[in-house]
Parts: structure tokens; sequence; C-alpha cells
């Protein structure tokens, strides 16, 4: 395994990068994470339509190898992009807790072989204060869901929409309540307004 010399660590400078939330805030936002259809690490998408954004990110096995990639990436004998460990950066940034973990899984992005999920979100967070990192890489995806995350016309809608809309049920109760009113209002008209 390689040590990380002083040289190394001054490979990217250091620069203010936007913030954005974890997966339950996001989740909160509007955003929905899908799994990207390749397993390249650099095909990170978001898009977003109205106030609904999908953030498609590539899956990713953690286990033992993943490790042994991140420990050959931090290697001084060879010029590489960080591609890994700049992919492990973005799902630190994403995870905080066992939850986010949990989600990921369910998304189809994160396959944990390691242990149970509140131990692949600690060993996440530990492993990331020492690697280095591209810090350009995913700059045009994190600035898109800042601005998703930022505009207040696309969070409120999107966080009614998560409170209010979590399952279908709740979304067809809504249309119910809906066409119980037109109704109402129609006969209402037709009682006020009657031929004579």
């Amino acid at each position: 395994m390689c040590t990380l010399n002083r040289s190394s660590q001054t490979r990217t400078k250091p620069h203010h990068s936007h913030t954005f939330r974890n997966v339950k805030e996001l989740k909160k936002a509007g955003i929905w994470l899908k799994a990207s259809k390749t397993s390249c690490l650099s095909d990170i998408s978001f898009n977003h339509i109205f106030f609904v954004g999908k953030l498609r990110l590539p899956p990713i096995t953690f286990d033992d190898s993943t490790m042994n990639l991140i420990a050959y990436e931090m290697c001084p004998d060879f010029k590489n992009d960080f591609t890994v460990t700049s992919y492990m950066d973005f799902l630190d940034s994403l995870i905080d807790e066992a939850e986010d973990v949990k989600e990921l899984r369910g998304a189809g992005i994160l396959y944990n072989r390691l242990g149970g999920d509140e131990e692949v979100a600690k060993l996440i967070k530990k492993m990331n204060t020492d690697v280095v990192r591209s810090q350009t890489t995913y700059s045009e995806v994190k600035q898109q869901i800042y601005n998703h995350c930022k505009n207040m016309w696309i969070q409120y809608p999107a966080q009614a929409y998560h409170t209010y809309f979590r399952s279908p049920w709740t979304f067809l109760a809504f249309l119910g309540a809906i066409a119980a009113l037109l109704l109402s209002a129609f006969q209402t008209y037709y009682t006020i307004h009657q031929p004579k």
C-alpha cells in the first residue's frame, strides 16, 4: 500500500465549491436518485423538469477491492485524474448517516459488501479525510444541484410534493378531493342557475 507524500498532496489546488445536501435532504428538494446506465465513474448527470430533478450516478460495489483502487490511485508513481477518489468524495457529500447509504442502495447505486449501512457511512467519512481528489471533476453537476436547491420557486413545490405525495395513495386521495370539489361546484352552479 502506498503512502501519500507531500508532493502528491499539492497536486490539486483547494478552492471553494458549492455545498449541497445529503441524500435525505436532496429528496426533500425534489431530487431523485437513479443509477446510470454505465458503470463509468465519470457518468454523472443532473437534469430537472419543473421542480423535480434527477441525479444519475454510476453504480459502485463497496468492498475491499474499492479500497485497493483508492490506495492505488494515491500512489505518486503515475499521473492520474483521481477518478475513484473524486467519486468517493462526491458520495461523501451525499452521505451523512446510514439512512443515506440505504437510499443509495435502494436506487441501485451503491452495493454494500462490507457490513451494515452505518459502517459504510462511517468508513466513507473517515476515508475521505486523507485522500487527494480532483476539485473540478463534478463541479458542473454540483453547480446544477446547488442552483436547483437554491431556487425558491422550485424549493416550495418540491417540499410540498415530498411531504404530501410520497405514495401513490396520497396522490389518488388528492385527485379524489379535487374531483369532489369540482362536482360540488357544478352542483351548486346548476342549483342556482336552473332553467325556468
